[in-house]
Order: structure tokens, then sequence, then C-alpha cells
């Protein structure tokens, strides 16, 4: 049987306790090899996210403040120009209208998109014959290629499209859904929540499984109705998934690019940039990187402002 003094021994030969009787050179390798242990397993995604998402960050806001034109640029010779690229994107008035475009898209897009997807948890909550199969069809909008998703739906709103056919025999005039400013806008609302409910529904549906069922049958006992039972059970304790629902729903919204660049191209008259597509246009259409890579940093600042608002709210909630 080993002794205590034999144990301890051991310990100290694998590094598991203090390195006491160990000489000072192998005294340092183990307690280096104790601090640098633990942060070795985050490494590589320190180094992933330092390389692919801070740097291109940083990068993109010092690039905000040089004269970044198609010839500096290739010359390499960006001079800084402080806030010139910012107050030539505030004096612009196409930079306002994307701005309130992309607040206006974002809130409509999340409000719809939530709403449907709590519906129809709700809705699947219940047992019926089919109901994977149903839940897998309404996954499809949110795996579908957005390529494919705004194609389908530029040709949906066409002049000619099903749209106005089905309104046509409503005995409806035809309408210029993406010839219309106000129209091409709300068809990049409606083509965005089509996309967007699934993610919704599939986490809030998820949340909605890992209530315990006990707490229902409780209220069912106490005489609780069915919306009371949703309304005082339910969504207090959806409360972690919401929050982290409307956080992504609204990160991937207001970085909406593809969508609304392939169905309207930040068209009529500019009447549906976003933010995300007024920056690729300066860009890589007139050529002035370091304006894009203003508004760019602007989209960023409404991200981080739109997110702090709903902990807030949600917080006071």
């Amino acid at each position: 049987m080993q002794t205590v003094t034999q144990i301890g021994d051991a310990k100290d030969r694998a590094g598991l306790s203090g390195p006491v009787n160990l000489p000072p050179q192998k005294r340092g390798a183990v307690r280096w090899r104790r601090w640098f242990t633990p942060y070795s397993f985050v490494l590589p995604i320190v180094l992933f996210t330092a390389l692919f998402l801070a740097y291109p960050v940083i990068y993109s806001v010092a690039l905000s403040f040089r004269d970044a034109t198609i010839d500096t640029f290739v010359g390499g010779d960006m001079p800084f120009n402080g806030l010139a690229n910012y107050q030539q994107s505030l004096s612009n008035s196409t930079f306002w209208r994307a701005l309130l475009n992309t607040v206006l898209f974002t809130f409509f897009s999340i409000l719809f998109q939530f709403t449907i997807g709590f519906l129809l948890a709700l809705f699947f909550q219940n047992e019926f014959p089919l109901k994977n199969a149903l839940i897998a069809l309404l996954l499809v909008p949110w795996l579908a290629p957005i390529l494919t998703a705004a194609n389908t739906f530029k040709g949906l709103f066409n002049e000619v499209g099903p749209i106005n056919q089905i309104g046509h025999l409503l005995g409806l005039s035809n309408l210029p859904w993406l010839a219309d400013p106000q129209l091409a806008f709300i068809a990049t609302i409606v083509a965005n929540i089509w996309i967007g409910f699934p993610f919704n529904f599939i986490l809030l549906y998820a949340g909605m499984r890992a209530v315990p069922l006990e707490v229902y049958e409780a209220a069912k006992l106490d005489g609780a109705s069915y919306w009371k039972q949703v309304s005082h059970i339910t969504i207090p304790m959806l409360k972690p998934v919401t929050v982290a629902v409307l956080m992504l729903g609204t990160i991937y919204t207001v970085k909406v690019f593809d969508l609304v660049w392939i169905m309207t191209g930040g068209g009529p008259a500019n009447s549906t940039h976003l933010l995300s597509t007024y920056a690729y246009q300066t860009g890589f259409s007139v050529f002035n990187f370091g304006q894009a890579a203003a508004i760019a940093t602007v989209m960023v600042l409404l991200i981080v402002s739109l997110n702090l608002l709903q902990l807030t709210l949600q917080r006071k909630a």
C-alpha cells in the first residue's frame, strides 16, 4: 500500500500538486505548464477571432479616416483625412434615406418574424399527424439560398408576376411593386420576413419544449386558461431565448445585403438602399473605399446601439 508521502511524490511528478520537491528548473516548467494549459484550449478561437473578425473591423475603421479612392488605394498612399468621410456621408441625403430604411427594415422584419415564429411555436406544441414533416417544410425558407429566395420574390413581385395576376383575377389593377419606391421597399420587407421567420420559430419552439409540463398542469388545476398560461408561464420563461432571438435577428437583419441588392439594387431612385447596399455601391461603384468604410462603421454602431436598447428594455420588462 502506498504511503501518503509516496502519493504526494507521485502527484508532484505528474504536476498535480505543488512543485515543492522539484528542482528550480523543473518547478518553473511545471508552473508554466499549469498556467499555459487552460489558455491553450481557447487559443485557437482567440486567433481565429483576431484574424478573421477583429482585424477586418479594425482595418475598416482605420480606413474610414483615410482618403481611400481607387487611385490612392492601388498606389498604397492613402492620406489621413480625419472625419471627412463621415462628414461627406452625413451631408448626403441618400445616406440618411439608407439609415432610415435600415431602421424601418429591421423593425418591421423583426416584428413580423418574431410574431409569426412565436405563434407557430405555440401551434406546434400540440401533437398531430405529420407534425415533424411540417416543421421540416417550415425550415425551407431559412435553408434555401438567398440567391434563390431573392430571385423568387423578384419574380413574384414582377409586374406580370403571380401576385399581380392574382390581383387581376380579384379585379385589382396591376401594381408596379419593384418600380414604385414605397412598394419596392415593402416587397423587400415581405421577402425578408419569409426568409427569417423559421429561425425565430425553431429557437422559440425549442425554448417552449424546455418548459416543464408540470408547470402547465399545475396552472390548469388552478383554473388558468390557455392564454393565461401563455402570458404568465410561457412568455416569462422564454425571456432568455427571446433576448437571444431578438439580438441575433437584429444583427442578421441590419447587415442584410444580398436580398435587397438582387431584388432592387437599392432602387428605384435609391429608395430601397440599406446601409449595407449603400456602402457596397459607394465602395465598388463609386470606388470611394474610405467613405464606404465610414458607412460600414455607422452600420456596426447601429447594430450595437439596437442590441443595447433591446437589453435595456428586456431588463426593465
